[in-house]
């Protein structure tokens, strides 16, 4: 019987044409593909399909809700048979090369075709939108034409908005667009009148919108605004969460600065600096991340510096002397040439008594949980857990303090507290009308507008030291001066002494 059994399989092999173990290895792979089909079940209308499906729906990783789905690049994706990625890479070089060469027609049309193969991959969306804005629009002489290469870019990025719908960082782009090649290109008179005409982006963009709320500024605040709640609602962050959250304020800045570079004063010029200043304030508020792994808030250095300063005072009266008398006993330890070289001042000291007396500072550094490790056994732990919290406000407040420096927070905060003033919105009208007389010859009313500006400046400058101190603005004053000294040359008249912002012009320095 088995004999029997043996010649039938061999005999059923034999008419396959396939060798025993070939069978076994087929049948094996039929059986495979049960659990490879209820694994990769897609979803439908029927149900959530198989535990691929439902985990991507889980994570929110399929197509859907990443954003819209595109049928065209379905199917060019299913036709690469597995190999979309080594042809995007392809493509990514022959764009490269198209870029070198300013072949703009076939640059456009290869990044057209890796957004198809790619279209949630942020660094085309970004490098095409970039290309066709800044690149492209360069090329045409008119301003109309340059314009609508710009106005491409920021379509071409809406786009890809709509088919990443959990990127920020692409809303972001939108904004820096509409705000920045909008608003500071050298056609920015020009670009900002046809922004606020153009009916077919408005219209796309957010129907209803007023006059007013075209302003290429505003709708690049609305842009970002829109990329924080999507990053607030747990949408990924691949970007500086710094740099990202301050974008609203800054835009809000740009926008009164702009009003006032056109001559709108009054009070538009102050709501629009109010809201400048409510978008530093939601700045100053709002939760950043560190490389600390520590989230802090810009504008709670102060309460910070102010908690560290307190727990120090109660430490003083819960050990009292103690910290002095440390650092006077390590002061008597230190060697006689360190001692020495600290009696040197620091700008007559050698190369040697430098080091010496780095090194003598050093050893004199004492803090406060030093002392509490030395406090008396009653005290100790209370002393203990005080010294951390001061630590721990200190470092904060040192690690607020280097971020603010990163956005310039102190500059931009003082700059929104003092322009929203009589004195600052008075200074900005004088001045702008200063400049406008002087432009058309009218030397009088133009050398009594900058005197009257300079006035207001000083009232300012005395209210702000942030302001007063800044560089920056040093120099833009001192620009100012400059035309007002070259419009008293032509009146022949001799420029004032004292000057009533001498101390502002002995900051900026002399006039390259």
């Amino acid at each position: 019987m088995s004999t029997g059994s043996a010649r039938s399989s061999g005999s059923a092999t034999q008419w396959l044409g396939l060798r025993p173990a070939t069978l076994v290895t087929l049948v094996a792979l039929a059986l495979l593909l049960v659990p490879l089909s209820i694994l990769a079940q897609p979803a439908d209308s029927a149900g959530p399909g198989g535990v691929l499906a439902r985990l991507r729906l889980a994570a929110g990783l399929s197509q859907a809700n990443l954003g819209e789905v595109d049928p065209t690049g379905e199917t060019i994706r299913f036709a690469t048979l597995g190999l979309k990625n080594i042809a995007v890479t392809l493509l990514w070089d022959r764009a490269n090369h198209y870029k070198k060469v300013e072949d703009w027609t076939n640059l456009s049309a290869t990044l057209e075709q890796m957004t198809k193969l790619q279209p949630n991959f942020y660094s085309v969306w970004d490098f095409q939108a970039h290309n066709l804005s800044y690149n492209i629009s360069v090329e045409f002489d008119d301003f109309r034409d340059r314009y609508a290469w710009v106005m491409k870019g920021i379509e071409f990025l809406r786009q890809g908005i709509a088919l990443n719908l959990r990127e920020p960082r692409l809303l972001g782009r939108m904004g820096w667009f509409i705000g920045q090649k909008i608003g500071k290109s050298d056609e920015k008179k020009q670009f900002r009148r046809l922004f606020k005409a153009d009916d077919d982006f408005h219209d796309r963009d957010r129907p209803g919108r007023t006059l007013p709320e075209r302003d290429n500024w505003l709708v690049a605040r609305e842009k970002y605004l829109a990329a924080q709640r999507l990053a607030d609602g747990g949408a990924p962050l691949k970007t500086t969460a710094l740099i990202f959250h301050s974008e609203p304020m800054m835009t809000a800045i740009n926008h009164a600065r702009a009003l006032e570079e056109d001559g709108t004063f009054g009070t538009t010029a102050r709501d629009a600096w109010k809201l400048a200043g409510d978008e530093m304030r939601r700045f100053a508020m709002r939760e950043i991340p560190t490389s600390w792994d520590v989230p802090i808030r810009l504008g709670l250095r102060e309460a910070e510096e102010e908690r560290a300063k307190r727990i120090a005072a109660e430490l003083e009266a819960l050990l009292p002397g103690r910290f002095a008398a440390l650092v006077e006993r390590r002061r008597a330890d230190l060697p006689a040439d360190q001692k020495a070289a600290l009696d040197v001042p620091a700008f007559e000291r050698s190369e040697k008594q430098q080091q010496l007396a780095t090194n003598a500072e050093s050893a004199l550094r004492v803090t406060w949980p030093m002392v509490a490790r030395e406090a008396p056994p009653e005290t100790r732990d209370k002393a203990k857990e005080m010294a951390r919290q001061h630590v721990e406000a200190t470092e904060t407040a040192t690690m607020i303090d280097r971020y603010r420096d990163i956005v310039n927070f102190d500059f931009w905060r003082a700059t929104c507290e003092a322009e929203v003033t009589e004195p600052a919105l008075r200074a900005r009208e004088k001045t702008w009308e200063a400049e406008r007389e002087f432009a058309d010859a009218k030397l009088q009313p133009a050398k009594q507008a900058f005197e009257e500006a300079f006035k207001a400046w000083r009232e300012v400058f005395d209210a702000s030291p942030v302001l007063r101190d800044d560089q920056l603005t040093a120099d833009d004053i001192a620009q100012i001066v400059d035309r007002y000294r070259k419009l008293l040359e032509q009146l022949d008249e001799p420029f004032p002494s004292p000057f009533v912002l001498q101390d502002i012009l002995d900051k900026a320095g002399p006039l390259e």
